[in-house]
């Protein structure tokens, strides 16, 4: 039999194969970001949850998952905290503050993802507090 494209191997219609496994596709056709908002309200003091359903259709990647999150850092009363670092030429100060290193680590004190309901063990110290 004559092939169209030469190495490219002969195959029958797949309601023909009776004996074979189906293929299973592992290329990836196109990709979808989504945004998903906690369920509880963050300032209550209760954890923060995300429900992410999947469908059986799509593939999840785990490892791209993102996490955006905007702080703002306030007084117990709800006014900034400002921090004094020089005075300037007319004699007001002159404020600026910010976050030092591992600002998320002590956001969170701890991290659990469940998986169809089951919660995954942690092996490792992948995010550990200091």
């Amino acid at each position: 039999m004559a092939y169209i494209l030469k190495g490219s191997p002969e195959c029958l219609k797949s309601e023909q194969e009776l004996f074979h496994l189906p293929a299973i596709q592992t290329a990836i056709e196109n990709g979808h970001l989504f945004e998903f908002h906690p369920l509880s309200n963050v300032f209550d003091g209760r954890p923060v949850e995300f429900h992410i359903s999947g469908s059986g259709e799509e593939y999840l990647d785990l490892s791209q998952t993102q996490l955006y999150l905007k702080a703002k850092i306030l007084k117990g009363d709800g006014s900034p905290i400002l921090k004094e670092i020089k005075t300037v030429a007319d004699g007001s100060p002159e404020t600026k503050i910010g976050h030092v290193n591992l600002f998320l680590h002590s956001l969170f004190s701890l991290v659990d993802v469940s998986l169809n309901d089951r919660l995954v063990p942690n092996s490792s110290n992948t995010y550990p507090l200091y």
